[in-house]
């Protein structure tokens, strides 16, 4: 059965199930998985799934789940766009080990860091708009391929397979060698990562935005559910078992639950009217949850022209200003403390 489960997860490819992402004639949708929904209609592989799914939602509901889970933490890979390439040759290259995987990051320029972080299926430099102007502010600039994505290794899970925890950790290791971090900017699901990040006691950055914040990662189990064909029963024990094997509930990965856990930085959110991947309604869920957030609504770009659109990117910039003049910065004795720090994580130090 578990040959079968790698054939059909095979032969149906997490690219394609997340292929709806990129279509620009689907109409606006209230999840992401009912923008997949859209693309099962018209893509055969994905409707080979959804029927594998309902037979094995009825006949061997435990193999239903296996592949759920598998599906659910397969990460689609995506490659730099043309405009986006020539930057990463420009950046410092840096290897880290994050429990033994390779995660690359890179930089640029010198002043208080800004963190680039990308979403879920992304890579770092669908980031790369924001390092010229950043750079002119007199900030140095970071950004990272999470576990499983773009250039970085397979995660611990193997292969594309990875969960927002492990690239939590990423971004605590890639942070921690750093310094203090006088913001960080992050896309999509990578919010959902830095407010996992913040609960579990990261110290964080002093300002941070979030462009098309995906706000409530535990609301998306059953419309995604829907969407693969699995039944309610199948969805509602791949909740169980994951949240058994990761050790806790899904609503720690919600934004919206965060402010009531500890005090926050302030926050920017960015979202656009007509994004038809994760909707705007995240968007404002998260700014009138998180105390003193800024809410800046756009019209016609989207889910990801947000991070290229020259306005946007200035007004995103305009919000990190204030911390331009702090120079705060790890000195080259520092590295005792960080171990310290990596050693009560349990995490691994980067290695140039």
């Amino acid at each position: 059965m578990d040959a079968s489960l790698q054939e059909i997860s095979t032969t149906v490819r997490i690219n394609d199930v997340h292929a709806a992402a990129t279509s620009p004639d689907l109409e606006a949708v209230a999840s992401p998985a009912a923008a997949e929904a859209a693309w099962l209609r018209r893509d055969w592989k994905l409707r080979l799934l959804r029927s594998a799914m309902h037979m094995l939602s009825r006949l061997h509901p435990a193999s239903a789940v296996r592949l759920f889970d598998r599906i659910w933490f397969t990460a689609p890979r995506t490659r730099p766009r043309p405009d986006a390439r020539h930057w990463l040759p420009r950046g410092e290259r840096k290897t880290h080990r994050v429990h033994g995987r390779e995660v690359v990051s890179w930089s640029w320029g010198a002043g208080p860091t800004v963190l680039l972080l990308h979403g879920w299926g992304g890579h770092g430099a669908q980031m790369h708009a924001f390092v010229p102007p950043l750079l002119e502010a007199g900030f140095r600039v970071v950004m990272f391929d999470a576990p499983a994505h773009g250039a970085s290794g397979p995660s611990r899970l193997g292969g594309n397979r990875v969960t927002f925890i492990e690239i939590v950790d990423a971004l605590r290791v890639v942070a921690a060698s750093t310094g203090p971090l006088a913001g960080l900017i992050a896309h999509s699901g990578g919010c959902a990562v830095a407010a996992l990040a913040l609960r579990d006691g990261w110290q964080g950055p002093r300002r941070m935005t979030f462009v098309a914040p995906f706000a409530l990662p535990s609301a998306a189990i059953e419309p995604f559910a829907s969407t693969v064909g699995a039944s309610a029963a199948v969805a509602a024990a791949f909740r169980e078992q994951a949240e058994r094997r990761l050790a806790r509930a899904w609503e720690d990965f919600d934004i919206p639950a965060l402010p009531g856990v500890r005090e926050l930085p302030p926050l920017l959110v960015v979202h656009d009217r007509e994004d038809r991947e994760v909707p705007f309604f995240n968007g404002e869920t998260v700014a009138s949850a998180w105390p003193g957030a800024n809410l800046l609504a756009t019209d016609g770009l989207g889910h990801r022209r947000l991070l290229r659109d020259p306005g946007t990117v200035a007004r995103i910039v305009g919000f990190m200003m204030p911390e331009a003049s702090v120079t705060r910065g790890v000195p080259a004795d520092a590295r005792g403390e960080l171990d310290h720090d990596y050693a009560r994580s349990g995490l691994s130090h980067a290695r140039c």
